[in-house]
């Protein structure tokens, strides 16, 4: 009965983790296949990390590319559509350290798989401040860190939404 008890007293607090609703349902991004879309922000970020490949039935499929900043920057480019590698801000944007670990909706993003050193660092083009020093998120733990452009680090990619196109007033 106590078990119970504790569990509904819990749920208030695991409803606000990852900005989801009293029975769960995640809010704050609307999912569309291999995107997520960030209603908060209005970004559109790839579910897999660069390397995978989103399926309806298996969700993220294949291995991870770990990538130094300039091949995750051309790959970005080679994916079209306008998809880039993230801001130091909008990486920092999805991650919830309130929320445990990984710091990262895993029912959003469901590809965060520690190395065996137990981190999943993903790389943003925010320059860090010194000479040739990145800033990256470690969706493990939230911690922010810094590394040179050829460590390899995992990438998710990220985009503006699209405009919406109005119909034609003629």
């Amino acid at each position: 009965m106590l078990c119970i008890a504790l569990s509904f007293a819990a749920s208030p607090a695991l409803a606000d983790c990852y900005d989801r609703d009293r029975s769960g349902h995640q809010t704050r991004f609307r999912l569309a296949a291999a995107e997520a879309i960030d209603q908060r922000t209005g970004l559109i970020w790839q579910r897999c990390s660069v390397g995978k490949s989103w399926s309806d039935n298996a969700g993220c499929k294949g291995e991870a590319g770990y990538l130094g900043l300039d091949q995750a920057i051309a790959a970005a480019s080679a994916a079209g559509n306008g998809w880039r590698v993230p801001s130091g801000a909008e990486l920092e944007s999805i991650v919830d350290t309130d929320c445990g670990s990984p710091v990262v909706d895993t029912t959003v993003f469901p590809d965060i798989v520690p190395t065996e050193e137990g981190l999943a660092k993903y790389w943003s083009v925010t320059p860090y401040g010194m000479l040739d020093l990145y800033w990256n998120f470690d969706f493990v733990d939230g911690h922010p860190d810094s590394n040179s452009r050829g460590i390899r680090l995992a990438v998710r990619l990220v985009r503006a939404a699209k405009p919406e196109t109005k119909p034609n007033a003629n």
